[in-house]
């Protein structure tokens, strides 16, 4: 089961990464959608995802969150990138070793209760979530996007 989960996270990232190559310098500051989040809002939202997200299944506090939001702003597109790849790998390193800590409990800093392989599905709507909305944006902008989301 650990294998399929982790193929899906793989492509899910794969095409996040697909869709941040097709970004540049103008479009970035773009706002596609009034009073929703620009471009750049979107690809520092989904480099942080991946580590946020893990961060919480650890149990970090609303005042860790807010310091991990505040410390781990991307610079550019391409710091964006690896950003989000490391945020990945960190995820694949977490769930990868058994199926034991998907069965694993903890409880949100909001207080809702999770099991790992749980919040291992939220991460991957999350995830799936933003990679859409950058899709849209990209589209709605007149970006000839090639990027297959779905296989």
């Amino acid at each position: 089961m650990i294998h399929s989960m982790i193929s899906q996270l793989t492509y899910v990232s794969d095409t996040i990464t697909q869709l941040f190559d097709y970004i540049d310098e103008k479009l970035l500051s773009k706002r596609p959608i009034e009073n929703k989040m620009t471009v750049w809002e979107v690809c520092v939202h989904l480099a942080q995802i991946p580590q946020a997200d893990l961060h919480i299944c650890k149990g970090y506090n609303v005042d860790e969150m807010r310091l991990y939001y505040e410390e781990s702003k991307p610079v550019n597109i391409q710091d964006a990138k690896e950003q989000f790849l490391a945020g990945i790998q960190e995820v694949v390193k977490h769930i990868e070793h058994t199926e034991e800590v998907l069965s694993k409990e903890f409880t949100t800093y909001w207080g809702s209760e999770y099991r790992t392989g749980e919040w291992f599905l939220q991460i991957m709507n999350h995830l799936v979530h933003h990679r859409m909305q950058l899709y849209s944006y990209l589209l709605v902008l007149k970006v000839d996007v090639q990027v297959v989301l779905f296989r």
